[in-house]
């Protein structure tokens, strides 16, 4: 196999200095492939970008498409291609431009590098996911180096199989509204999906897996602890008015997001301090919201 070296001077010439190439021999030098699953790869690929300072113009994950871009407009159009175990990352710079620098440390050659070696790093953290960790003692709850002290007065603190997600609750059992607390690490993707994370809550809180709609929109205010609000949620055509409380925490290659489904009224359903002790106890070095 050619090395990458040798390729740019099969593809581009052994030209120093700038450069025109054809749109095919630009692909040809803008091509890396991985083995891996197609979602992951092109996660992989968005993170990484973002990781360079690029933001994320729009993105297809479907069609396997994303356009990133800096401030001054330059960028990447990429689009990601199953052949066989493998997917190949076609990062196209944008704008298009007649000539191309490719060598040095500001060249074409040496930012697709740094991509492809960001994307592999991350592929290579994502192959051992890690778990939550419960001391009930001393009603601490960690994964990574997330650190947060549970409710002490909650009674149920159960995780899911794979202990990617962890729940407590403020009663063992209950019909109705149950207060929770909903723990979650992902692998880091290049957007978070706070409605979806907070329906699947409220499915927790309100024993009805499957069968709430959420509200269009999270609009909740600000704040250290996050993002809050209430809202009501539609189980069937009946509405269940709820408090929610949600924020996410990234390092470079994981998420933790946690929520509050609560109830909205005065009493034992409310879970304000709750939720301010439990984000005034987080410790997440490596971490940033």
């Amino acid at each position: 196999m050619l090395g990458r070296a040798a390729l740019v001077c099969v593809v581009a010439g052994c030209v120093s200095g700038p450069r025109a190439l054809t749109q095919p021999q630009l692909e040809a030098l803008a091509t890396r492939s991985y083995v891996g699953a197609f979602d992951e790869v092109l996660e992989a690929t968005a993170v990484a970008l973002q990781q360079r300072g690029l933001e994320l113009e729009r993105a297809d994950l479907r069609q396997g498409t994303l356009v990133a871009k800096r401030r001054d407009g330059s960028g990447y159009a990429v689009s990601v291609r199953s052949r066989g175990d493998e997917q190949q990352v076609v990062a196209l710079p944008v704008p298009e431009r007649p000539l191309w620098v490719l060598d040095g440390e500001d060249g074409e050659g040496a930012r697709w590098d740094d991509l492809e070696a960001r994307t592999r790093a991350l592929l290579e953290t994502w192959r051992e996911h890690p778990e939550w960790e419960y001391l009930p003692g001393r009603d601490l709850l960690g994964v990574l180096t997330f650190r947060a002290r549970l409710p002490n007065a909650w009674e149920r603190v159960e995780p899911s199989v794979s202990r990617r997600v962890m729940v407590a609750q403020r009663f063992k059992s209950r019909r109705g509204l149950n207060p929770s607390l909903v723990f979650e690490v992902s692998r880091r993707r290049p957007t978070t999906d706070a409605r979806a994370f907070l329906l699947g809550a409220a499915e927790v809180a309100l024993g009805a897996k499957g069968r709430l709609t959420w509200p269009d929109e999270v609009v909740g205010r600000p704040g250290a602890a996050g993002s809050g609000g209430k809202a009501r949620v539609l189980d069937g055509a009946v509405p269940r008015a709820v408090t929610w409380h949600w924020w996410a925490h990234h390092s470079a290659a994981w998420t933790v997001q946690v929520a509050a489904i609560c109830g909205p009224f005065e009493g034992e359903l409310t879970c304000e301090a709750e939720w301010r002790e439990l984000a005034e106890s987080v410790r997440s070095p490596g971490f940033e919201r």
